[in-house]
């Protein structure tokens, strides 16, 4: 009998939380108080105001992705219940998940890394790679990769609702409400791209963050009763 893991998913909560807490709204805040960067015009003017500050979301960001592995993967493991759709569902938002972690992983690497090299060495032959894969350009690669990254979070999270129909259902409409908003803005993107960076963007995005939080918290407080899923 699986017994024990809700530790685990409690702690995994914490994690994330801190992660989506400090990348977002706390990095979002010291970067435009000590450097931020004006609006994307060309790479030679990125890399100009270019500070190692500006990186400090996808550091944290790590810490996101890593708490929402070790969440998911906890919940599976929780799981008591003879239920095969359940475990199958459950199992396929590990894989989900796993999948969003590369996707993320990739962006941020490539941020506080790829980028970060090219705009403090920078040389007018960058400025191509750098109008790619710097996310302060609504129009690069790694915003799409970012969209559909979350959108198959979204996913996870979603497949993981079905742990708590008998347990909150609380929780349970905040997984789904997570994944049918983060599908249909990752559709957003296929038909516009730039809306990320626009004022409406930006409050999708912070809304986002504040739904992520209500949510690690109230796993964290489920979770606390310690009790494998039934």
């Amino acid at each position: 009998m699986k017994v024990g893991y809700g530790n685990f998913i409690s702690l995994s909560a914490l994690v994330a939380l801190t992660g989506y807490i400090m990348s977002g709204p706390v990095a979002f805040f010291l970067v435009q108080q000590v450097n931020p960067q004006p609006a994307w015009t060309t790479s030679a003017a990125f890399a100009e105001n270019y500070s190692v500050i500006q990186d400090l979301p996808f550091y944290f960001g790590f810490m996101l992705i890593g708490g929402m592995l070790m969440l998911v993967t906890a919940h599976y493991l929780n799981y008591t219940a003879e239920n095969e759709k359940k475990k199958f569902l459950l199992l396929l938002a590990v894989g989900c998940t796993i999948v969003f972690c590369a996707l993320i992983s990739f962006n941020y690497i490539c941020q506080t890394t790829f980028v970060r090299n090219l705009a403090l060495f920078y040389n007018p032959e960058y400025d191509v790679a750098i109008s790619a894969f710097s996310l302060s350009n609504p129009m690069s690669f790694c915003w799409a990769n970012e969209m559909w990254g979350y959108a198959i979070l979204g996913v996870a999270t979603w497949l993981l609702a079905g742990y708590y129909e008998n347990r909150s259902s609380f929780i349970r409409v905040i997984l789904i409400a997570n994944g049918v908003v983060s599908l249909m803005s990752a559709l957003w993107t296929v038909v516009d791209i730039n809306w990320v960076m626009t004022t409406a963007g930006l409050v999708a995005y912070f809304v986002w963050n504040i739904l992520m939080m209500v949510m690690m918290v109230s796993i964290h407080i489920d979770s606390k009763r310690n009790k494998p899923s039934l």
